[in-house]
C-alpha cells in the first residue's frame, strides 16, 4: 500500500519480526479521513468527453456474441456490459472464455460497432470466507487479459453485500478484505494497461461514496476507478437528499467514473426501506441532479441501461438521452 498521508491514515498493526510484505503489515482496523483537497467537479468548465450509451447485455438473453450484439446494435446502442457467463452460450466458468471466444467478441464488436463499457464478472472480492475469497480472487484475474484483448473499458467486481456475509461480518471487515484482494489485483492489471472498477452500494461493504473514495486513496492506483449507480446509493434515509449523494460523488470520485448504471427503482410504500424495479420514468431516482453532476465531467462515460426492456428500448434511450 502506498501512502497518502494527506487524504487518509491507516492504523497500522505492528509487524512480526523478519515480516517483508507490506500487505501483511495492513490493519484490518478504521481508517481516518482528512478532508479531501480535490476540488469540487462543480467548477469544471464545459464538457469534453461523451455519453457512450448502452446496455447490459444479459438482459437480452443468451447467445453467441455475434447474436447478442447484433441484438443491442439493432435497438440503437452503442455499448454494452459483458458478462460472459450470464450473456454468452457455452460459458459455464471463466475457463471457458477462451481465445476463439475472445476472438468472435472482437469480432462481433466490430461488425455491430458496439464497445464493450464493462467486462462484468460479478466477483465477490470482499467476502469473508478466505477459500472463496481466494479463488474468485484468482478468477479475477484471469480475466484481465481477456479485458485488454476485448479493448472493454473496465473490468467490474463486487464489493459484497453484507448480506451475503457470514454472520458478525462487520462492513470494516469486509472493506479489509476487498482491499487484500485488489492488492494482488491491481498490480497485474497495472502491467496489463487495464482498468478495474468497483461500484459503492449502500446496503455492501463499500456502501457511500466516502467509503469508496477511502478505498482509492488506500490503494493509489492510476487503474483503480468507479462505476456509479444512482440507484445504488438511494436508501430510504436519504431518497430525500440526493443532491447531497450526488455532490459527494463528484467531489470525492468525479474523476475515477468510468461507466454508469442506469436503472429504475423505487421504494415498498410499508416504510420498511425495501425497494423494488421500475421503469425509469416511475423511478425515485434523480437523475436530472446525478446528470448535472456527470456533465461537468471531463471523460467519456458509459451510461449502461440495467434491467433493460428490449421491447421499450427505443423508449428508455430516449428517457437517457435527455439527461445528456
Amino acid at each position: 500500500m502506498k501512502n497518502h498521508a494527506d487524504a487518509m491514515i491507516f492504523h497500522t498493526a505492528i509487524c512480526a519480526a523478519g515480516v517483508t510484505n507490506k500487505n501483511d503489515c495492513r490493519a484490518e482496523s478504521d481508517i481516518r479521513l482528512a478532508i479531501p483537497s480535490t476540488q469540487s467537479v462543480c467548477g469544471m468548465e464545459d464538457r469534453m468527453g461523451r455519453f457512450i450509451i448502452g446496455a447490459r447485455l444479459h438482459d437480452y438473453g443468451c447467445g453467441t456474441p455475434d447474436e447478442m450484439f447484433a441484438k443491442v446494435a439493432a435497438d440503437g446502442f452503442e455499448s454494452v456490459q459483458l458478462a460472459y457467463r450470464k450473456a454468452i452460450s457455452g460459458i459455464g466458468s471463466y475457463a471457458d472464455v477462451t481465445p476463439e471466444v475472445v476472438a468472435q467478441t472482437v469480432e462481433a464488436e466490430k461488425k455491430h460497432h458496439i464497445q464493450v463499457g464493462v467486462l462484468g464478472t460479478y466477483v465477490q472480492m470482499g467476502i469473508n470466507d478466505e477459500n472463496v475469497r481466494r479463488q474468485n480472487v484468482r478468477d479475477y484475474i484471469s480475466q484481465l487479459s481477456v479485458c485488454k484483448a476485448i479493448g472493454a473499458s473496465c473490468i467490474g467486481n463486487e464489493t459484497t453485500e453484507m448480506y451475503n456475509q457470514p454472520a458478525g461480518t462487520t462492513r470494516e471487515r469486509g472493506q479489509y478484505l476487498f482491499c487484500k484482494s485488489m492488492d494482488e489485483v491491481l498490480p497485474e492489471a497495472e502491467r496489463l494497461g487495464v482498468q478495474v472498477a468497483m461500484e459503492p452500494v449502500y446496503y455492501h461493504s463499500v456502501n457511500s461514496p466516502r467509503a469508496a473514495w477511502k478505498v482509492l486513496q488506500a490503494m493509489q492506483s492510476p487503474n483503480f476507478k468507479i462505476i456509479f449507480d444512482p440507484a445504488n446509493l438511494v436508501a430510504l434515509d436519504n431518497v430525500d437528499r440526493q443532491q447531497e449523494i450526488w455532490d459527494e460523488v463528484g467531489e470525492l470520485l468525479g474523476d475515477k467514473i468510468v461507466a454508469v448504471h442506469f436503472k429504475g427503482m423505487n421504494f415498498r410504500p410499508d416504510g420498511s426501506g425495501d425497494f423494488f424495479s421500475t421503469s425509469l420514468a416511475e423511478s425515485c431516482v434523480d437523475y436530472a441532479g446525478a446528470f448535472r453532476m456527470l456533465k461537468q465531467l471531463p471523460q467519456d462515460i458509459h451510461v449502461l441501461r440495467e434491467e433493460a426492456v428490449p421491447a421499450i428500448a427505443a423508449e428508455d434511450i430516449a428517457f437517457m438521452k435527455q439527461f445528456f
